[in-house]
C-alpha cells in the first residue's frame, strides 16, 4: 500500500464520520429502522449511535492490540457477542449529550490511528474471525468505515421518516 493509499483510507474515514458527527449533533431523530434479526422492533437513534460508539470503540482497540503481533490475535467477534450487546444497552442507556460525546471521543480515537499507521501497518496481513487472513487496510475499509456508511445510511432514513401523528 502506498501513502497514497492510506491517505484515501483516511480520508474515507474522515467522509463517513464527518457526515455522521454533524447528523447526530444536530439531534438525534425519532422513530425506528427495520427490524432486523438482531434486533425485532428495529432500532431507535439512541441505539443506533450507542452502536457507532461501542464500534469504534471495539474497532480501535482490537486493531491496536494486534499491532505489532498480528498472528497471535484473532480480531473480531459475533454479532451476537452478549458483551457486545451488554455495552450497546450500557452506552444507550446514558444521556443523548454523553452518549453523542462519546460516540465523538470513540471515533476520534480510530481518525488518530488510522492517520498513524504507516503503509506498512495498513498491508500487515492479521487473522479476522470471519474474514481470516486479512490486510488491515481491508479490515478497515469492510468492519469500520463500511459499517458505520450502513449506521449513518440508518440515520439518514430515520432523519427522512414522516413523524407520526403529525
Amino acid at each position: 500500500m502506498t501513502k497514497a493509499e492510506s491517505l484515501d483510507l483516511v480520508v474515507e474515514f474522515d467522509l463517513v464520520t464527518e457526515e455522521l458527527l454533524d447528523l447526530i449533533e444536530a439531534g438525534l431523530p425519532k422513530g425506528r429502522t427495520e427490524p432486523d434479526g438482531q434486533c425485532p422492533q428495529g432500532w431507535d437513534s439512541k441505539q443506533i449511535v450507542a452502536h457507532i460508539a461501542e464500534l469504534s470503540e471495539f474497532w480501535h482497540s482490537d486493531i491496536e492490540s494486534c499491532l505489532g503481533r498480528p498472528k497471535n490475535k484473532i480480531l473480531g467477534r459475533s454479532s451476537l457477542s452478549e458483551e457486545r450487546l451488554k455495552r450497546i444497552d450500557v452506552l444507550a442507556s446514558l444521556p443523548t449529550s454523553e452518549l453523542i460525546d462519546k460516540a465523538t471521543v470513540e471515533i476520534g480515537k480510530c481518525t488518530a490511528l488510522l492517520a498513524s499507521l504507516e503503509p506498512k501497518d495498513l498491508d500487515m496481513l492479521v487473522t479476522h474471525l470471519t474474514d481470516g487472513q486479512i490486510p488491515v487496510s481491508e479490515l478497515a475499509s469492510k468492519h469500520l468505515i463500511a459499517h458505520l456508511s450502513e449506521h449513518l445510511g440508518q440515520l439518514r432514513a430515520l432523519e427522512e421518516m414522516i413523524p407520526e401523528n403529525t
